[in-house]
C-alpha cells in the first residue's frame, strides 16, 4: 500500500493471449503491489484489480492499445 505522498508507478506491463484476439488482455503490475487487468469491452475497454487512483494511472495504456484488444496486431517491438 503507498502512502499519500508517494507515487504509484507502472513497473511491468504484459500483454495476454496474443495470439488468440477474442481472450486477449494486458496485466499490468503497479508499485502498489496490485495487479491491473484491461480486456476489450464493446469498442472499448475495461479495467479491474485496482483502487479508483490505480485504475486512472493504468489509462492510458488501456487507450493506447484498444486496437490491439480488439484484435489489430502490433509489431514485434510493441510487446
Amino acid at each position: 500500500m503507498t502512502r499519500k505522498n508517494d507515487e504509484i508507478k507502472v513497473t511491468k506491463v504484459e500483454f495476454l493471449y496474443v495470439n488468440q484476439p477474442k481472450r486477449r488482455k494486458i496485466k499490468v503490475k503497479l508499485n502498489t503491489g496490485s495487479t491491473i487487468y484491461i480486456e476489450r469491452c464493446y469498442e472499448s475497454w475495461q479495467q479491474y484489480g485496482g483502487t479508483t487512483d490505480e485504475l486512472y494511472i493504468t489509462m492510458p495504456i488501456a487507450e493506447e492499445y484498444n486496437d490491439w484488444l480488439h484484435g489489430e496486431d502490433l509489431d514485434a517491438d510493441e510487446y
